[in-house]
């Protein structure tokens, strides 16, 4: 029986029929995706974990795809570089070529306050956004978001990094650890722990640490943690941090400090991303990456406007974005952490083995609009009293 054949024989068959070719036809990873996972460096088992994932991470209704097929392109509201873009972009439209994107690289205001301000006045100029995180309540507030929770992909993002009424999802993980130089740190003396780091007498004190102004990106994580909480941080963690570990308060950004590292201002920068200082030492750098118990770790969002002109376009790429093979993608074209359940593993992350297995403390988005006004009212006094600078 020919191809067309097997379309005809379907056509004509149920809706439950209908779902069972949809799921056939995407019962494994892409030939692009697969060349592309492999050419970066991805194992073949975790490529073939993602090929067996895509009959149901990928099962598209198909009227979806007929119905996107007439849609116009999406506009998606992205911080990725055009390099980033240009190497995931092909491998999304190899599974779907009927589907357009125009990817808008954008930052801030520009990529969810200006969309949203549109939006309520009645003009949509962004259909796709992403790590809109800051503005999320505005978003809730405006009803703005459209349910994503009927995808194919939802049920792999773990239920703490997506809305409870399936209005958004994390689509990516950012690990803040420590980067340190391997030529002046040994490996006894990396902590465990962040209480053991910041007890009294601690190798890395005096100095050794350098640390800029973050306080978002991994003590918001320990504020809202079970096991540190904000009595504990207000009372014991932040003030050993700054009296027994005494870090170099740093007026540079993660890249600065990073650079400062390297060069033996100091030993270590606190916080690091995973995926920044992953490419930091594929230059050679001697750098090494570790992470202290319980694990600082945040994800970025994406979502969609209510009412666009490309809902089925959106919701399809959202959901490829979603599946083992997009987050596996999208970590080999520019270093997007995956977020789906599956995928916490080495191999499939920025240094994941220095991770994976270990506690997480999450950074949540009640501890965004709540935990962290409450932190910097402890945090801004300790730095500044610390002699730390200004940013």
């Amino acid at each position: 029986m020919t191809w067309i054949q097997n379309v005809t024989k379907v056509s004509a068959c149920s809706a439950a029929a209908l779902t069972v070719f949809v799921a056939s036809a995407v019962a494994e990873i892409t030939p692009e995706a697969s060349e592309f996972l492999s050419a970066g460096g991805i194992d073949t088992a975790i490529i073939d974990q993602a090929s067996a994932a895509s009959d149901t991470d990928l099962n598209i209704p198909l009227d979806w795809i007929d119905k996107a097929a007439a849609e116009g392109p999406i506009d998606f509201s992205t911080n990725d570089t055009p390099e980033h873009v240009a190497a995931w972009l092909p491998v999304f439209q190899a599974r779907y070529p009927e589907i357009d994107i125009v990817a808008t690289e954008t930052s801030g205001a520009a990529r969810a306050v200006q969309p949203l301000l549109a939006y309520k006045s009645g003009s949509l100029v962004r259909h796709v956004l992403v790590s809109f995180e800051g503005s999320l309540p505005d978003f809730i507030e405006a009803d703005a978001l459209a349910e994503l929770d009927d995808l194919p992909a939802w049920s792999g993002v773990p239920e703490d990094r997506r809305a409870a009424d399936g209005t958004y999802a994390g689509m990516q993980n950012t690990t803040w650890c420590l980067a340190y130089n391997k030529d002046r740190v040994t490996a006894e003396e990396l902590p465990a722990t962040w209480d053991a780091l910041f007890a009294e007498g601690h190798p890395l004190g005096g100095g050794r640490v350098g640390a800029a102004n973050r306080a978002q990106l991994w003590t918001l994580n320990l504020w809202t943690h079970a096991d540190y909480g904000p009595e504990k941080m207000t009372d014991e963690i932040l003030p050993n941090f700054f009296d027994n570990l005494k870090p170099q308060l740093r007026k540079e950004g993660i890249s600065g400090i990073a650079n400062l590292m390297l060069v033996g201002e100091f030993d270590v920068a606190l916080p690091a991303p995973n995926d920044e200082t992953e490419e930091l030492m594929e230059t050679g750098a001697p750098v090494g990456y570790h992470c202290p118990e319980p694990v600082p770790q945040y994800f970025n969002l994406i979502g969609m406007f209510r009412d666009s002109p490309t809902h089925y376009s959106s919701k399809v790429f959202i959901n490829w974005i979603l599946s083992q093979e997009g987050q596996l993608v999208r970590y080999v074209a520019g270093g997007d952490g995956p977020v789906h359940k599956d995928l916490q593993i080495g191999g499939a992350s920025a240094l994941g083995d220095a991770f994976a297995g270990k506690d997480i403390a999450l950074r949540t988005i009640e501890g965004l609009t709540v935990g962290l006004p409450a932190l910097y009212d402890v945090w801004n006094p300790l730095w500044a009293n610390s002699g730390g600078p200004e940013r």
